[in-house]
């Protein structure tokens, strides 16, 4: 064989070495760095999903729903966690609530214990346990940790099933539970843990860079939640004025969760600089730190905290866009 061609083999074998020794690189930094990260993501799902759903004029025909019991053993088989219990939070089974009210009222579900202290999966621990690896969809480069869209379709597969039992009370839960994991891929920081150069650079320090990406990622939530409480015109607007997107593209719960994980990736390296910013030094530090959210006023015009404003405004967008998107998948799907 010619020198030439010896070379090239060598070099196709350098590059396939240095790709396996980067994804085991990776794989370590993940393990090291989630295994402490945190799992929430947007605060308060149903204080969102009432504006997000106001302007869906179709769910006013729901306004007159029985409460039925779960009757789904033999479809609904996915593992719960061993402390999650079954609430009926409008009332008892028998009496009357309305779609608007079941998919606000149980947006927040799949965090009630349902997916947590559960195994299932070896590589779990990548993404701070079983109720991460059912609520995120990290990607670092070419890797992928996380169940999220596909546990979405699993919820929204069973909301059909309810339909075609004439059961809109588990129609409609079903839905909510299928919503949330669709609004948790918005949230970039479910995307993605932190920055991709500062996981790198933190490999030496991954107790520093765990107590600052937990702060990053749980004061984003802490803050949005706080000025959705106080109304914020940006916030809510963000929410309430999102457009659906184009079904023939969106075409299931699925794509949705994995088309908003990778649209807000890239979105962390800005938000982190921008929670540097306002939110100051503490939140960078290794030591857990929270803001004082009974401090916080509606953002000023021209200030930090109106640019910060804006930059959590574009994911909240994304998470009304597919929350309409998600409910009318359904509303053409099942004839609701």
């Amino acid at each position: 064989m010619n020198p030439r061609a010896m070379g090239t083999l060598d070099k196709g074998g350098v590059m396939k070495r240095n790709r396996k020794l980067l994804c085991a690189v990776l794989v370590a930094a993940l393990v090291l760095f989630c295994v402490a990260s945190p799992v929430d993501a947007w605060n308060s799902h149903g204080a969102c999903t009432k504006l997000i759903i106001g302007d869906q004029e179709w769910l006013k025909a729901y306004d007159t729903i029985t409460i039925t019991p779960w009757t789904y053993e033999d479809v609904d088989t996915a593992a719960v966690g061993p402390n999650f219990v079954l609430q009926y939070i409008e009332g008892k089974p028998g009496t009357v609530t309305s779609a608007a009210a079941i998919l606000t009222n149980y947006a927040d579900e799949p965090d009630w214990k349902m997916d947590q202290d559960l195994k299932l999966s070896l590589f779990q621990a990548l993404t701070g346990g079983s109720q991460g690896w059912r609520h995120q969809y990290y990607g670092l480069g070419w890797l992928r940790f996380g169940v999220a869209p596909s546990r979405a379709q699993y919820f929204f597969e069973l909301a059909g099933k309810a339909k075609e039992k004439g059961d809109l009370y588990w129609t409609f839960r079903y839905l909510a539970r299928a919503m949330h994991y669709v609004q948790d891929t918005t949230q970039p920081y479910h995307g993605v843990p932190a920055p991709t150069g500062l996981i790198f650079k933190g490999i030496g320090n991954f107790g520093a860079l765990m107590g600052s990406a937990t702060n990053h990622h749980y004061n984003l939530e802490e803050y949005q939640g706080a000025m959705v409480a106080r109304s914020s015109p940006v916030f809510v607007g963000a929410l309430w004025n999102a457009a659906p997107l184009d079904i023939a593209t969106a075409t299931s719960p699925g794509w949705l969760c994995r088309h908003g994980a990778y649209l807000g990736r890239p979105e962390v390296r800005k938000l982190w600089a921008m929670e540097t910013t306002f939110f100051g030094k503490d939140v960078d530090g290794k030591d857990s730190w929270t803001v004082d959210v009974n401090a916080l006023r509606v953002a000023k015009s021209g200030t930090d905290q109106a640019a910060y404003d804006w930059q959590i405004a574009q994911p909240l967008e994304r998470m009304s866009a597919y929350t309409k998107t998600l409910l009318l998948l359904a509303h053409q799907e099942y004839g609701l």
